[in-house]
């Protein structure tokens, strides 16, 4: 019988420490609204990111289309709605800021997109970083790496 209530007793700490520690990472890394696509990674172990200058990003070019921008982004916003993961924060011609949430411990990670058009084509530039932390355990390359790929589909 101690054991048993032990066990229970430990089930239930778990649970209301995890519940603590989402909510703890929740207030540390409040949503900021970003305007613009950030001008460099902050600190390359937490962020991943594939425009002017890569960051990260191995093997992987700035995406360029012909779509129009407007098409292009419109393609964009009903990809990440339909990731479950992943929500538009602010959006304007030319520019997506969207959050993604890890699924267990429930960090945020920002999404940018700048999208514009540059001698006739239409260029993607990404960028994908954690707020919390010094380091992302590549989380963000590997959202990079996918997000590049369902982009260059959209043809």
């Amino acid at each position: 019988m101690e054991i048993y209530l032990i066990v229970i007793g430990l089930i239930i700490a778990s649970i209301i420490g995890y519940f603590i520690m989402i909510n703890v990472i929740y207030f540390l890394a409040p949503t900021k609204i970003m305007e613009h696509f950030p001008k460099k990674c902050p600190l390359p172990t937490k962020c991943t990111r594939v425009a002017d200058t890569n960051t990260r990003g191995y093997g992987l070019k700035s995406i360029t289309l012909k779509n129009k921008v407007s098409e292009t982004q419109k393609k964009i916003i009903d990809l990440i709605k339909n990731k479950t993961n992943m929500n538009i924060v602010n959006e304007k011609e030319g520019f997506i800021h969207s959050v993604a949430i890890t699924p267990f411990f429930r960090f945020y990670d920002d999404i940018t997109i700048k999208i514009f058009e540059d001698e006739g084509n239409t260029n993607v530039w990404l960028q994908s970083q954690s707020r919390l932390g010094i380091h992302d355990l590549y989380v963000n390359e590997k959202r990079i790496q996918d997000l590049h790929k369902k982009i260059m589909k959209l043809e």
